[in-house]
Parts: structure tokens; C-alpha cells; sequence
């Protein structure tokens, strides 16, 4: 009789082990189906000057990264502490970074895994100083690493994005944007988004006023690149890096059209010294399509 009591025990154990083995699996399908869902876009900081969408992480941290001159042209614009964790987390899902003139934020989709590998071999290596704050807020977590200068790196996990950045308006911003579901980009951004290629390493919303891009036209009267959204796919060929972007056809200034991918590549070279481009245009269905790549 204690022997049949004891394997009805061990059934019924094994019926809730493995009942919870498959609850975990199922719940652990979903919350990754959810994350992959995500759209990252939807999430970016207001009034963005350019954003910077990495949708291969490992190439992005393994190619382009491991060129000097292109590391330090994306150093001048980005904080080394994000290069770092993109470098030493090389498996992270997808990431954006949005540039502001109050500083730039990092969006990645993440797993708690990744989490510790970043705070582990990232953030505790760099901010060793002071112990880092935490704050909750709205059922989110931030946590402050002090820095030099006065200076406090904040960071938060939700839903499985982890977000961070030095301005704490910024990283605020995004968690409420997150909290309350709500799609942050205008119109002109979401239909050029729908323009890049998602299997291109990186892709590039910037406004054009941070190009400056202008030609004189024969009346030495000034054409310029109306503000406005331009986008651009990042990849790497024959060991170079390259852009390919397009610019939609307007009769009145097809010839100036041409001359724009030459200031263009005077603008980048100004901007990032440590690259120099060589261009291409061509014209196809009412568009100008060009291709940049350094030398």
C-alpha cells in the first residue's frame, strides 16, 4: 500500500513538473514572439534629429566597427559607452540610437541574459566610482551610474527593451511613450522607414539640415535640400562601407540633382574627416538613386 502511495506521489510530481516545464515554454514562446513584435520606432525619444537603426548588431560590431576610421567617425557622434556594449554584445536582437540635442538614447531588444552581460562586463567596468541609484517610477525601475562631469548614465529594462541614455528628460520620455503604447513617429518618418531595406545593417533617418545640402544653380542662386527626412541603408562591400539612398524626381531641378551626391560627399567628409567617399547617382522611375562608399 505504500509503495502505490508512493508512485501516485511520484506521478502527480511529475505530472506538475512537467505541466510546469510546458507552462514556462509556452510563456517564454510568447514573451519572445512579443519581443520580436517590437518596434523599436515606435518607442524613439520626441523631436529627433536623426536616428540610427542597427538591425544586425553582430555585423555592425564585428565589420563596420572593426575599421578604424569608421569607428571613429560614429565615435564623434556616439558615446563610447554605447560602442562598448555593442561590441562586447555582439548578440543582441536589434537596437536603435536616437540623437537629440540633449544627448542620445539606446534602445535595444534584450533577454535578462544580455541585461547582466551588460551591467556585468559593461556598466560596472565603467562606473566603478560611485554605486549606482535606482529609482521606480510608473512600475519602472531606473537605475543612475554616476559619471565625471557631473554627469548620470541612466538605464531601464521594460517589456523586454532595455533603453538608456545621459539625459533623464529624454529616458522619461521613452518610458512613458513605452508605458502608454503609443507610436511617437510623424507620418514623413514612418512612410520613409518603409523605404529601407531591414536586411541592411544599419539604416539612417537624419534631417537634411544637418547635411546643409545645396547647389547654385547657373543664376548662382542657391538650391537646397528642403527640410526634411532623407533615409539611407548602411552595409559593407569589398571592404568598404557604403550608403545608398534616393531622393524622388523634381523636374525643375533634375540637373542639380546630379551634383547633389558630390555635396553630399563634401558634406560627410567635412562632417567625418576621417572618411573619404567616392559617389555614384543614377536616375530610375522618377527617382535619383545614389551610392556612396569610403576609400
Amino acid at each position: 500500500m505504500r509503495i502505490y502511495r508512493r508512485e501516485i506521489v511520484i506521478t502527480i510530481l511529475t505530472a506538475l513538473a512537467t505541466l510546469s516545464a510546458v507552462c514556462y515554454f509556452f510563456g517564454d514562446m510568447k514573451k519572445s514572439k512579443e519581443l520580436a513584435q517590437t518596434d523599436l520606432y515606435t518607442l524613439t525619444a520626441p523631436a529627433p534629429e536623426a536616428i540610427l537603426a542597427v538591425n544586425r548588431p553582430a555585423v555592425f560590431a564585428k565589420v563596420i566597427l572593426t575599421k578604424e576610421p569608421v569607428y571613429q567617425a560614429f565615435a564623434s557622434e556616439i558615446p563610447d559607452i554605447y560602442l562598448n556594449i555593442i561590441r562586447k554584445n555582439p548578440e543582441i536582437a536589434s537596437l536603435h540610437l536616437s540623437f537629440h540635442p540633449q544627448g542620445v538614447v539606446m534602445y535595444a531588444k534584450v533577454d535578462n541574459n544580455i541585461v547582466r552581460q551588460i551591467e556585468e562586463n559593461v556598466l560596472k567596468q565603467a562606473f566603478r566610482s560611485f554605486a549606482p541609484q535606482q529609482q521606480a517610477r510608473g512600475g519602472i525601475t531606473f537605475t543612475y551610474c554616476p559619471d565625471t562631469g557631473n554627469k548620470f548614465f541612466g538605464y531601464y529594462e521594460y517589456n523586454g527593451v532595455w533603453v538608456a541614455s545621459y539625459s533623464k528628460k529624454l529616458l522619461e520620455e521613452v518610458a512613458a511613450i513605452q508605458r502608454k503604447q503609443k507610436n511617437n513617429l510623424s507620418k514623413e518618418q514612418m512612410r520613409l522607414r518603409k523605404t529601407l531595406d531591414n536586411n541592411a545593417p544599419v539604416n539612417l533617418l537624419i534631417q537634411s539640415k544637418l547635411l546643409d545640402l545645396y547647389v547654385k544653380s547657373n543664376d548662382s542662386t542657391q538650391w537646397r535640400v528642403s527640410d526634411r527626412w532623407l533615409a539611407a541603408d548602411l552595409f559593407e562591400s569589398e571592404g568598404n562601407i557604403c550608403y545608398f539612398s534616393s531622393l524622388s524626381y523634381l523636374e525643375p531641378a533634375d540637373t542639380l540633382f546630379r551634383t547633389i551626391a558630390d555635396t553630399l560627399a563634401v558634406r560627410l567628409e567635412q562632417r567625418f574627416p576621417q572618411l573619404h567617399i567616392s559617389n555614384q547617382i543614377y536616375e530610375e522611375n522618377g527617382k535619383f538613386f545614389y551610392t556612396g562608399c569610403t576609400f
